[in-house]
């Protein structure tokens, strides 16, 4: 079963978003940063394993780099000052993993997003489909799908969605893109 796009998305957004914050902890030297910083490796890996992602194997590469200094023979230096400056040079390449996953995936939903408004103007403009307050939302929304892929003009649009996102991703943004004062 393929899995939701939109969610993958929201995740990698919200992965990334917390990215800053790890950086401020590097920048103010305080001693949870290389804690932080694999927490949120993990938690990255997690959610591209999740998705069958295959970029977790350079997540995992960059994390094996952080944590190789404990096994280290090497006295001169100690394992928590060379981990640190690992760390700190791997930022860029550990972010960048997952926003070179994030950015293409992010571009397709944001498209698809368009469509829907698109789609949705054109259904709100038929006045074929009213809003009934009383019925479940959802109705509202399988209403307006089954119009789009019936109608001859809208069924390119439909079919466009449906080869790019699953059919829950569809009614997502239908969901989210949808004014109720137009139906």
């Amino acid at each position: 079963m393929k899995k939701s796009t939109v969610n993958l998305v929201t995740a990698l957004k919200g992965k990334l978003l917390e990215f800053p914050s790890i950086v401020n902890s590097l920048e103010r030297k305080e001693i949870s940063f290389i804690t932080q910083l694999l927490i949120w490796i993990n938690k990255s890996e997690e959610i591209l394993t999740t998705y069958n992602i295959s970029e977790v194997a350079q997540l995992a590469g960059l994390r094996s780099k952080i944590i190789a200094p404990k096994y280290s023979d090497d006295k001169r230096i100690s394992f928590k000052k060379l981990q640190l400056k690992i760390a700190a040079e791997s930022l860029f390449d550990i972010q960048n993993v997952v926003l070179k996953v994030l950015n293409p995936l992010e571009l397709k939903v944001e498209e698809s997003r368009e469509l829907t408004r698109q789609l949705l103007l054109i259904v709100s403009q038929t006045q074929a489909i009213k809003y009934n307050h009383n019925l479940p939302f959802n109705n509202l929304i399988n209403d307006i799908w089954k119009f789009i892929i019936s109608n001859e003009q809208l069924k390119a649009g439909a079919i466009k969605l449906k080869t790019s996102l699953t059919m829950t991703d569809i009614q997502l943004l239908i969901a989210s893109e949808i004014d109720l004062e137009d139906f």
